[in-house]
Formats: C-alpha cells, structure tokens, sequence
C-alpha cells in the first residue's frame, strides 16, 4: 500500500513541478507562481472542459442515431407488452370457454339427473300402486294367519282318503307345462338374471370436464349410474313379476292368461285424451334409458292388468290351522268304501277353527245342504264361486257381501263327515274345478311353507 503511494507521489512530483509565469508590463517585470496542487486542478479542470466538449460533440453528431436506436427499443419493449397481452387475452378467453363449457355440462348433467329422478318416482310410484291391491292381500292373509292361533295337538283328523299326486309343496310356486308331450318342472320363484343387453349409459363426456373437481364429477358420474342400474332393477321387477304373475294364472289349470285378463279388464275406463307426444322426444334422458322407460311403461301395463286379474282369482286358503286330508278327483268313499269323485279338498282341523273367505264376494246360499252339512256359498263375480261345506257354525248371512279372508264360519263335522274338517270347492263357469291348484298358484303370492300335500 505504501509503495503505491510513493509512486503516485512521484508520478505528481515528476510533472506537476512548481513554475512561474513571469510577466513584463511598462518595463516592469512580475510573475505567478504555479505550485503543483494548482496545476493539477488546473489539469483537471482543462481535462474536464475537453471531456464534456467532446461528449457533446459526439452527442451532437450522433443525436438521431441515439434517438432511432432509443425509439427501437421503445417499440421492441412495446411489442413484447402487446404480445404479452395478448398471451393473457388468448388465456382468458380459454378460461372463459372453459368455464362456459362446464356450466353447460352442469346444467345438462343436473337436469339430466333431474329428469332421472322425477321419472323413476313416478315408475315407482306407479310400480307401488300397481301391486297395492296384491299387498294389500298379503297383509290380510298374513295378519288372518297371525291372529289364527294353531291347536295341532286337539286336531281330529278324518281319515286320509287315497294320494293326491302333482302338488308342489315348496314355499314358491313350482308349475307343470306339457311341452310336445314331455312334463317339464318350471319355477317361476327362481331368480332369473335378465341378460343386460343393454350398453351402459355413458356420462355427458368422456373424460373429466375442466375446473370441475375429479371427485365432484365422480360423484355426479356414479349417481347417474345407480339411477341407471334402479332402471335396470326395476326393469328386471317388473319382468319377473309379469312371468310370475302369467305363471300363477296359468297354473290353475283352468285359466289362460291372455282370455282371463281381456275378460275381467274394467270395461269403463277414465276419461282420457290429448295428442299423441312419443315417449322418447319428451324424456331426453338418453336413448337407452329412453327405451328402458318405454319399455317399463309398457310392463306396468301389463302388470297392472295381470295384478287386476290376479286379485280376481281364489287363490288363498281357506284355513290356516288344519291337515289336508283329501284331495280332488277320484278316491275311496271314506263311508261306503268304494271309488267315489271327490269334487274339492278336505282340510282336516279341529272343531271351531275359523274359516275365511278366499276372495271378496256376495254369498249366495248360508245354511244346511243335505250331505253339505252346514255350508257357505259366495260368488265372487268373473264367473269364480265358491262352497265351504261341513261347517259346524255359519257366521254369514244369504245376500251379504264379505271381503277377503273375513270369518264366514267355524269348520264342523256336519253332514256327510267322518270327523271335523272343511270340504272346500272352486266353481269356474259352472263347473267344479281342483282347488288344489289354485292353492298352489296362492302358495306364490301368500308365501305358505306349511305342508298342503295328502301323506
């Protein structure tokens, strides 16, 4: 540090040397002295005056060239503000559009879901009131079983007369088709899965819309696909319960499905009208699904017309404490032992069990009938009439309506019997038919376990 200090004091000390300026003015001489400091401020000074002029000079000569070159950058700093601006423009705008995109998509989604769920509620709804009258039934029936109590052990059983053969005793309806000659066991209960033929609905797009949340769109997705899947269910419901409902009617044997429906159908319907609006351009709810409501729409129609029927046939029991001892058709006479026709079913039960009404209806005839013994007979209308026979009280009167599963009586040992039990007939159209059948079509829709079957 010390060196270079030396140096510059002899680098001051070699040029900036003390000198004077003499001066000779009317014969007199003066002069000034110079001392080294003054001389380089004055150096300084000159060498100053000499940098600005030529600053200036050179500003001077290349003014414009500084001012186009000064204007350049303004306008390349301009130009990389605009295209910023317009970077942001072009994201707003694909904001925007987004945005615009998505709430289309909500707003289809949600009226999609919308129309979904006021057309299930109404299937369902219709679906509930279709079968209200069969439930309504099964309450009846199940209620009359519960208040029934059960008394096996004080039963006096008549003597079993002979085999009734082709009674299902299964808890779930078991029907015989003859099929080009050959008998062929069909369950109608069993759970049949309903091939889905049908594509799965697929969402409004096919992958996650944006600024839509993922689990948001999840969500929405997987609601579409339950609605989806309740179609399906409800589809398959009614589905099943038309084949059960056809196989009910058919195996009494008796009825044909198609003939009994359009027979009993009311003849007065409401007053109805309106132009015809196709199905499918009123929903909007996608083709499939579109098709599937067509489709229900068509099978409540049927139902309701099935379950109508079905409610119109004696299908329940008549007891619900009892043995069956006899069946229909060919048997030994229990008193004269020799083969006799047996027009109904026996139900061996204790004296004074009740005896309930099969089916609503007005009956026609209460009191004695010869080898009836004390007997009940009701017509239930669609040409249906039934006979409750060996009653040891009747608790009806000729000309009074009953509805389903009312007491009409108590089961006896009057008239031609061996022991207490109920001697119960079917008639359809004038002709006697086998109960035993129709008890085994109501095994279905009442649900019996019990063991209906002659040992």
């Amino acid at each position: 540090m010390s060196g270079s200090i030396r140096k510059i004091r002899w680098f001051f000390n070699s040029y900036f040397v003390e000198k004077q300026i003499y001066i000779r003015s009317a014969g007199s001489v003066r002069y000034i002295s110079l001392s080294a400091r003054s001389q380089a401020l004055l150096a300084i000074f000159v060498l100053s005056i000499c940098l600005w002029t030529g600053f200036a000079t050179v500003r001077s000569i290349f003014a414009e060239q500084i001012a186009q070159q000064q204007t350049a950058n303004l306008r390349l700093k301009l130009l990389e503000y605009q295209d910023r601006l317009n970077q942001l423009q072009v994201a707003y705008d694909g904001l925007n559009g987004q945005l615009a995109l998505t709430k289309d998509w909500f707003n289809e989604t949600t009226a999609q879901l919308e129309a979904r769920h006021n057309t299930l509620t109404d299937m369902l709804e219709r679906h509930a009131a279709v079968t209200e009258n069969i439930e309504t039934m099964q309450a009846q029936f199940s209620e009359t079983a519960r208040k029934t109590k059960r008394g096996y052990g004080d039963t006096t059983l008549v003597a079993r007369i002979g085999r009734v053969s082709g009674v299902d005793l299964e808890s779930r309806l078991s029907r015989v088709t003859a099929q080009k000659g050959e008998k062929t066991l069909t369950r109608i209960s069993d759970r049949q899965e309903r091939a889905d033929t049908s594509p799965m609905l697929t969402p409004v797009v096919e992958a996650p819309v944006p600024l839509i949340d993922e689990s948001l769109y999840q969500r929405m997705t997987n609601l579409k696909t339950r609605q989806s899947d309740l179609v399906d269910a409800l589809e398959e419901n009614t589905d099943r319960n038309i084949r059960e409902y056809n196989a009910i009617i058919a195996n009494t044997s008796v009825l044909d499905p198609k003939t009994f429906v359009a027979e009993i159908a009311p003849q007065d319907s409401p007053g109805l009208g309106g132009p015809y609006i196709p199905l499918k351009s009123t929903l909007k709810l996608g083709q499939n699904l579109d098709q599937q409501i067509s489709r229900i729409a068509a099978n409540l129609e049927q139902l309701e017309a099935l379950s109508f029927a079905v409610s119109h046939i004696p299908l329940a029991r008549p007891i619900h404490n009892f043995r069956m001892t006899s069946g229909f058709g060919p048997r030994m006479d229990p008193i004269r032992k020799r083969p006799a026709f047996h027009a109904g079913a026996d139900f061996g039960t204790s004296t004074g069990t009740p005896v309930h009404a099969t089916l609503s209806g007005v009956v026609t005839y209460a009191g004695n009938r010869g080898p009836y013994g004390l007997v009940v007979e009701i017509d239930h209308g669609n040409g249906f009439k039934t006979r409750y026979a060996h009653l040891h009280r009747v608790r009806v009167r000729r000309g009074q309506t009953v509805v389903f599963q009312e007491r009409i009586g108590d089961a006896g040992n009057t008239g031609r019997s061996t022991g207490p039990h109920l001697h119960y007939e079917i008639w359809y159209k004038g002709r006697v038919r086998n109960p035993e059948n129709f008890l085994s079509s109501g095994k279905q829709i009442f649900n019996v376990a019990e063991t209906l079957g002659v040992e």
